[in-house]
């Protein structure tokens, strides 16, 4: 069972250890070394930081539509501002490729902190409804 083996730098400590990547044909390649995310430790985490944001822009665009729907009787100016909202969260994906990791990790969070409000708006709003 071959393995190919990778040397990376953690973040935390600044010490060099060693990553196994699973049996592969290449295994032996040394050029497969550049496709090693342990050879650049920040690698990993921009992808998951892009993946986050994909998934925030996502789930905050239904949420809105869906909050908007329930509202939408009761006060359609809100319902109509919430569905603007949702069509410019969506656009955002599009337009922000170009963004750097760390513009994509400050939006990210300033997402995950909307949706947190519009869940207490949606919670705050079922609660009043149904006393």
């Amino acid at each position: 069972n071959k393995a190919h083996i990778c040397t990376m730098k953690t973040i935390a400590d600044n010490t060099y250890k060693k990553a196994e990547i699973e049996d592969k044909p290449s295994a032996n390649d040394p050029a497969k070394d550049k496709f090693c995310y342990a050879n650049d430790p920040l690698g990993l985490e921009r992808s998951l930081v892009v993946e986050i944001h994909h998934d925030l822009v996502a789930s905050l665009t239904g949420y809105y539509t869906v909050v908007a729907g329930m509202i939408e009787k009761s006060d359609p100016a809100k319902a109509e501002e919430f569905m603007k909202r949702a069509k410019e969260v969506f656009l955002s994906e599009h337009t922000g490729i170009r963004q750097t990791y760390s513009e994509r990790e400050i939006i990210s969070e300033a997402l995950s902190k909307e949706y947190r409000e519009l869940a207490a708006f949606a919670d705050e709003w079922e609660a009043a409804r149904r006393t």
